[in-house]
């Protein structure tokens, strides 16, 4: 017998189109939430009653929105959680610079975009939301960032092979990548990259703003934000030195060689 609704896609499908339609952040009616979300009214008012049941979505005044058992899952999220902590002070002070003006955001890949994890607010957000969450318009800064080292990576959609390497050998070679209008028409953008204590590409810092002359000016400080972000987040992977014990003497380097040259007479 043929099936409708959620039971044709699956139960978890459109519970999970149900929640991306409520992740752009916005309290949202039924009637709009199950036409975004492709499913019929009535489905999605049963799957949205088993959500609210479940905590991951909340019900106020008929309208839906996501809720904390959602956000508890998404901050558990790795590698999300250090990095947020890692960049949370270095993207205000980053922020700071723009007197205001300025988002700015940290991302990762994910599938083959660009996904925020953590972001400040501006006026750039009436033009295009910048909030954890969002996937950033292909070609961005920040993915040209995230895929120039990975050579193998295929263009952005929308870029030829040719114009995307060009791109990303131009941001290997400077450090950063600039992006003028090409995403979001009212919108510039300038990204720099976040490394792993092994060396390897896993963030990018962007700042965005609607003053393309504003952006021209930001590279070097967006460098040093990554690198600040880059910094902590090597202190926060570091594993913790053994406490020390209160009956044990505190050693110095001092300590530490004459211990060994008592072992070496001993041998």
């Amino acid at each position: 017998m043929a099936r409708s609704g959620t039971e044709g896609r699956g139960v978890l499908e459109g519970a999970f189109a149900l929640m991306e339609v409520l992740a752009q952040g916005d309290e949202v009616g039924l009637t709009r939430l199950a036409a975004d979300a492709e499913l019929p009214k009535a489905t999605a008012h049963r799957l949205l009653g088993q959500l609210v049941a479940l905590g991951a979505v909340q019900s106020v005044s008929g309208r839906y929105r996501l809720g904390p058992r959602t956000f508890r899952l998404g901050q558990a999220w790795h590698p999300a959680r250090a990095l947020r902590a890692a960049s949370a002070r270095p993207l205000r002070e980053l922020a700071a610079v723009g007197g205001g003006r300025l988002s700015v955001s940290l991302s990762v890949p994910e599938a083959g975009h660009a996904l925020v994890v953590g972001s400040t607010r501006s006026e750039v957000d009436d033009v295009f939301a910048l909030y954890p969450g969002v996937v950033l318009p292909a070609g961005s800064a920040a993915e040209l960032i995230l895929t120039a080292s990975a050579p193998e990576a295929g263009p952005a959609q929308g870029w030829s092979r040719a114009a995307w390497s060009r791109e990303a050998a131009r941001a290997r070679e400077q450090g950063m990548a600039f992006q003028y209008g090409q995403c979001v028409s009212a919108l510039s953008c300038v990204a720099a990259p976040v490394f792993s204590e092994a060396g390897q590409v896993v963030a990018a810092v962007a700042a965005t703003s609607l003053d393309g002359k504003q952006i021209a000016l930001l590279g070097e400080a967006a460098v040093r934000t990554a690198a600040m972000v880059s910094a902590n987040l090597s202190r926060l992977s570091a594993p913790a030195a053994r406490p020390r014990r209160e009956w044990e003497p505190v050693q110095g380097p001092a300590d530490r060689a004459a211990r060994h040259a008592v072992m070496a007479r001993r041998r």
